[in-house]
């Protein structure tokens, strides 16, 4: 089967050191819309590809694209003036431009299947970058209740929720926050271990109960725990490579 999609970098020519907050505030929004954009891809993966690598330094400079095992480069026009003179949203949608140009190009190059790229493109603008993510629900043992994980993120931050519904009623509950890895986020393998530990408790229980994470109903309150112990806040570093 072998690995799965996993990422689009850019690599933006910046006049910033890699230490500045300006240089931090341009990596995390460009992370921010391109993990956003990777998911709405919904797991597709270009054959033979795991990563696109967006090289606008080379503009001009490459006279193709280049392919490395399953790596592939592209050199788009990135125009730093341009980039500057925007707001926060336009940043957003320029971003996000040279990221549909890329990987247009590159499905019509490779014959990848390109209205993959069209909706997810087409699904961040209709949702304005919002970046969230509804899970699948699960019911309770006693069959009374549903819930499902949820995800919210900003460009630094990633928020995972338990949503719980018992009749008509609605609750959205923070379970943890943490810092924002974009692809390489925790919180996607987190999902997967959402689940009911009775009818009283929802959330996460990973890596064989190493980490739990519970919302209790009865109680109204999360709790936390780490090998067995309970903690008041995850260091989620134990767990993951990137925290």
């Amino acid at each position: 089967m072998g690995r799965p999609f996993s990422d689009i970098t850019l690599y933006t020519p910046t006049p910033y050191s890699n230490d500045s907050p300006q240089y931090r505030e341009d990596t995390s929004l460009e992370n921010f819309v391109s993990d956003l954009y990777v998911r709405k891809m919904n797991g597709y993966k270009p054959p033979n590809v795991t990563r696109v690598c967006i090289q606008p330094a080379y503009y001009k400079i490459w006279d193709r694209t280049w392919k490395n095992g399953s790596l592939i480069s592209i050199a788009p026009e990135f125009l730093r003036d341009k980039y500057e003179s925007l707001d926060k949203h336009g940043k957003y949608q320029y971003i996000l431009d040279i990221i549909q140009g890329a990987m247009i190009q590159l499905s019509e190059e490779y014959k990848w299947d390109k209205s993959i790229f069209e909706k997810a493109y087409l699904e961040v603008i209709e949702n304005e970058f919002t970046f969230k993510i509804d899970y699948p629900t699960k019911m309770s043992r006693d069959k009374k209740k549903i819930a499902n994980f949820y995800i919210e993120k900003s460009e630094t931050k990633s928020f995972g929720y338990a949503i719980i519904r018992i009749g008509a009623s609605t609750t959205k509950v923070k379970l943890f926050e943490k810092r924002n890895w974009y692809w390489y986020d925790g919180i996607y393998q987190l999902a997967k271990h959402a689940k009911w530990s009775d009818s009283d408790r929802f959330g996460i229980y990973y890596a064989k109960g190493a980490l739990e994470i519970w919302y209790s109903i009865g109680k109204k309150e999360v709790s936390l725990f780490e090998f067995g112990t309970e903690v008041k806040q995850v260091d989620f570093s134990r767990f993951f490579f990137l925290g």
